[in-house]
């Protein structure tokens, strides 16, 4: 039997709790005292995830393996145990509950089938009934059905840059030389078209010119055109937010549950 120190030794020291096969089940959680006579009695153990609560698992038949703890149970026996509130204590109906799950107490059906057997082979003559009392109480057990929050998933608004290429067309212009020859006969420009006459201004430019011929005039034409520009401005596009809604839907759960069935045996005398 281990003793009180030497769990709370083992708690101290972050033991692990360890199945009959000395694989790990967990660490250890709660420590729980009988109320009589003050020895450790259970112990808890959280071998389950998500925020489930842990497992109770009985130190009757514990030893120490080390600074571990190991169990006369498997995996299996402890990660399937009945789930109790872990409150600090535990009430007689708990316990009561565990120790059949354990084996370490008479089920109902066998406290039942026992008291059978005590009535059958008791003399007939007997009877612990008062006269005419001929009743019996019947039971039977109801699902109790709740829920539990838990965590489903974690998220966050992240901002990253990402590049991309983008390709736009865009018009531009620009400026070409076209040179025009146009025949002067008798002072008067020559159009092909046979019509149109010198300006003021061309008039005064063509005697210029021939004041001038055969200087080695030079005329200068400065040509344009656009090119295309490229810059980037930061533009804001949209506002992304996150909110949490709750959606409720109906979910259908089953399980087994016992009833006693009250039937009357007719016996020869």
């Amino acid at each position: 039997m281990i003793t009180l120190e030497q769990m709370k030794d083992s708690m101290n020291a972050g033991a692990n709790v360890l199945s009959e096969d000395g694989a790990v089940l967990g660490p250890m959680g709660q420590l729980y005292v009988d109320d009589a006579t003050g020895e450790p009695s259970w112990v808890t153990v959280a071998t389950h995830t998500m925020g489930s609560p842990e497992s109770f698992a009985p130190l009757r038949g514990a030893v120490l393996d080390g600074r571990d703890v190991r169990l006369p149970y498997t995996h299996g026996k402890v990660y399937e145990s009945p789930k109790m509130s872990q409150d600090g204590h535990l009430s007689p109906e708990e316990e009561q509950h565990l120790l059949r799950y354990y084996g370490l107490m008479p089920s109902k059906d066998e406290e039942l089938a026992a008291q059978e057997q005590a009535s059958v082979a008791a003399p007939r003559t007997q009877s612990s009934r008062p006269e005419g009392d001929y009743s019996m109480t019947r039971s039977e057990e109801q699902l109790r059905v709740g829920t539990e929050i838990r965590e489903t998933e974690r998220v966050r608004l992240v901002k990253r840059v990402v590049t991309e290429d983008v390709t736009m067309t865009v018009q531009i212009r620009r400026e070409e030389l076209v040179v025009e020859r146009v025949p002067i006969k008798d002072g008067t420009p020559f159009y092909d078209d046979g019509q149109g006459t010198f300006t003021e201004a061309e008039r005064e430019r063509l005697y210029s010119a021939v004041e001038t011929a055969f200087n080695g005039d030079t005329v200068e034409v400065v040509l344009y055109e656009e090119k295309p520009r490229v810059e980037v401005d930061v533009v804001p596009i949209e506002r992304v937010r996150m909110r949490r809604e709750a959606h409720t839907h109906d979910e259908t759960v089953s399980g087994q549950v016992r009833k006693e069935v009250i039937e009357t045996e007719r016996i020869e005398l």
